[in-house]
């Protein structure tokens, strides 16, 4: 087993365990998890302790080996990113030296940016000024609410020494909300001595109060005063993803919320300083804020109410803070660059974290197979990431493959429980994982397919609109372009919101095929073929232009359809995306070809150490630290720019530095500080005690040096071979 990777998950004798953070999985079974977000609670700093023996859990997690020796990335090319829309020599800027080098502010629906600003939380109305049924309670008995026997019955019930039968007042044809306002005069005048409850009896209703005796269920539910069914917060959090947080505040908040249960309107990955929103229904804000106090990562706060839940998509994108360390371009060099992006803009390309890291396996091949019908082989790869368990499932079959599974493996112990009992039925075995999850691999093909079609539209035709190219149609040219359904795409690493890892109902029974292809399609935007006489007209750019993911409804442009229809049938596959399971079968979507950062802003700032921070977080703000001083030997670019969801800034990172963007080759220049001068290990003392340093960065400087040295070992590694 590689040591590398050993000391990578293990490391850390005080439950840090990082593990290799949560994201898009590099090609694997499901969306990974280091220990922090994983169900095993007792390495979560945010849930209970639990006992455990310590050796006898590295020995299980031991056995679960991954993949032998460092792998290969994916590079730009493999995912079809070739082109450029601006001309110029580009410059050398190393992207997320540091994870506090990337920030990220959610545009929420009306506009507004999060910032984190209030950590109080909010005093609760006083009860009398909350406009809903108290109103009708006058006195002690409302007799709006029971007539004046009912009333003197319940409080004999609660006086009486005695035993007395249960008071019944019949409910039937009563609304919840009518039944209700008997349940609050009661509670309101009586407080615990009575307990009430609602049962169906001969199809009847009937509310039935009885005294207090133990063993009587009491009704803790607390009449919700706030001014709406769901409170919604900014999540301020580093170095952790967004389903992360989700999992850390619903477990300490120990009240049977399960981490679905958290809103939120887009995902933001792990290696970031990122601000969004939050919803949970019915939850009493102070509680959120007591619960979240001691989380180090996590800061909650600037609290306000809402009728409506949070769900993915419901934003307008998301501004970038980002800093390029290490650039040693001319500042003329950087003005041009800066200049023809914020003019040119550039490619919308899917970015490489949309197809996971593993060259071997990467995410779209995957969901190739799932779309071609071939779920054994689509299993097969989904387990590779573990070669233990694919091994044994090869060779022993489902059974001895879940022994090797962690008890709370995930999407990965559902589908081999699956199979273990009904061996034959891959596609049933398949519905158990997530369906976000499982439509993360067939977007991923869809993406790649786009990917190759825009760069051959660019090779063809070059950078302006051209006949037979797509633009939404008259008067809808400033709606949202919809993609697939479950996309939001805001992913900080560097992409504006990727599905979430929801829970999916699990079926029962196999779906039925053929009749079921036919589902309603998704209504797109109307689009329009351009014809000469439009391009004549000069009022098409190529930031009109949209191009189709491959889908049953939509519309191929004439100009490349040709294009499509090779790239696809290379696959097997055909242009309609119709597959005789309904769950297989994409409607497609339109994207944007190419977009310009709104309000892009840049400056250059001088440091003299490789970890000292030169952005402030809105953490950093709250703990009254200073603006980094603008000295030193390095040179940064500190940018500023606004993206609509589904873009990946890394795409407008490579349209500006004109270098590829992978992780493997921006790991080769993280070293630039090691020149003699400026060494790790001289500093770190240093740098923990320079006010330029936060405090979430110290604890980090570590763990990042030794990921940083990780993936120049294996790239150099990898090169070599």
């Amino acid at each position: 087993m590689n040591n590398n990777w050993n000391r990578n998950q293990m490391r850390g004798g005080n439950n840090r365990g990082r593990g290799h953070g949560r994201g898009r999985g590099p090609g694997g079974f499901w969306p990974q998890r280091g220990f922090r977000g994983s169900n095993w609670r007792g390495f979560n700093r945010g849930g209970p302790r639990q006992n455990f023996d310590g050796r006898k859990f590295n020995q299980q997690w031991m056995q679960k080996t991954k993949r032998d020796g460092p792998s290969k990335r994916l590079s730009e090319q493999d995912i079809g990113v070739t082109e450029y829309l601006s001309d110029h020599e580009g410059f050398n800027g190393i992207i997320k030296s540091r994870f506090s080098d990337f920030q990220v502010s959610e545009i929420n629906e009306k506009g507004e940016i999060a910032k984190l600003t209030d950590l109080s939380a909010p005093q609760p109305p006083i009860d009398e000024d909350v406009v809903d049924d108290e109103d009708l309670i006058l006195n002690k008995y409302n007799l709006e609410i029971l007539p004046m026997e009912t009333w003197d019955n319940i409080n004999k019930l609660a006086i009486s020494p005695e035993k007395l039968e249960p008071v019944k007042v019949d409910v039937t044809g009563m609304s919840k909300e009518e039944r209700t306002k008997i349940h609050d005069a009661v509670k309101k005048a009586f407080g615990e001595s009575i307990v009430g409850s609602t049962v169906t009896e001969n199809d009847k209703k009937f509310v039935v109060f009885e005294k207090y005796r133990k063993g009587v269920r009491i009704d803790n539910r607390v009449k919700w005063v706030w001014p709406g069914e769901y409170v919604r917060f900014i999540v301020y959090k580093e170095n952790c993803d967004t389903m992360e947080a989700a999992q850390r505040i619903a477990d300490r908040l120990r009240l049977n919320i399960k981490p679905s249960m958290v809103g939120y309107a887009g995902t933001k990955d792990r290696r970031a300083k990122t601000s969004q929103w939050f919803s949970l229904r019915k939850v009493d804000p102070r509680k959120i804020v007591n619960a979240c106090k001691d989380l180090r990562e996590i800061r909650v706060g600037n609290f306000s109410f809402s009728n409506d839940n949070l769900k993915l998509g419901m934003l307008q994108g998301n501004v970038f803070r980002i800093c390029l360390r290490n650039v040693t371009a001319s500042d003329e060099c950087i003005d041009k660059a800066c200049t023809l992006l914020q003019k040119n803009g550039f490619i919308n390309y899917y970015g490489l974290q949309r197809f996971g890291s593993r060259i071997d396996m990467p995410t779209y091949e995957i969901g190739k197979k799932l779309l071609q019908g071939n779920f054994q082989e689509a299993i097969e790869c989904m387990l590779s990431e573990c070669e233990d368990v694919l091994a044994a499932y090869r060779a022993e079959g489902a059974r001895a493959a879940l022994a090797r599974v962690s008890r709370n493996g995930g999407n990965e112990a559902r589908v081999l429980r699956a199979l273990a009992l009904r061996p034959h039925d891959l596609l049933g075995a398949l519905d158990k994982v997530a369906r976000n999850a499982r439509l993360l691999y067939i977007h991923s093909y869809q993406s790649l397919v786009w990917n190759r079609v825009v760069s051959e539209r660019l090779r063809r035709a070059g950078r302006s609109a051209a006949v037979g190219d797509l633009v939404p149609a008259h008067g809808h040219a400033d709606e949202a372009i919809e993609e697939e359904s479950d996309n939001d795409d805001s992913q900080t690493d560097l992409q504006t919101d990727e599905p979430s890892e929801d829970t999916a109902t699990p079926t029962n029974d196999t779906p039925k095929p053929a009749e079921q292809t036919d589902a309603p399609a998704k209504k797109l935007i109307p689009v329009k073929v351009l014809t000469q006489e439009d391009i004549d007209s000069g009022k098409y750019t190529i930031f009109d232009i949209v191009l189709p993911l491959p889908g049953y409804s939509v519309e191929y442009p004439p100009n490349m359809v040709d294009y499509y229809k090779e790239l696809l049938e290379k696959d097997g596959l055909n242009l309609d995306m119709k597959h005789k399971y309904k769950s297989y079968s994409m409607c497609g979507g339109y994207r944007r070809c190419a977009l310009r950062p709104r309000a892009l802003e840049w400056r250059r700032a001088h440091y003299a150490h490789h970890a000292h921070d030169l952005l402030l977080s809105d953490r950093d703000l709250l703990d009254g630290r200073s603006a980094p001083a603008d000295d030193g030997k390095y040179k940064a670019l500190l940018l500023t720019m606004t993206l609509p969801t589904s873009c990946y800034a890394t795409m407008a990172l490579r349209e500006l530095l004109r270098v590829d963007t992978s992780s493997d080759n921006q790991a080769l220049q993280n070293n630039y500080h090691e020149d003699g001068n400026d060494k790790n290990g001289k500093d770190n003392k240093d740098v923990e005690a320079n006010e330029n340093v936060s405090s979430g960065e110290k604890r980090k400087i570590d763990d990042d040096k030794d990921l940083d040295e990780d993936l120049v070992k294996k790239t150099k590694q990898n090169d070599d071979e």
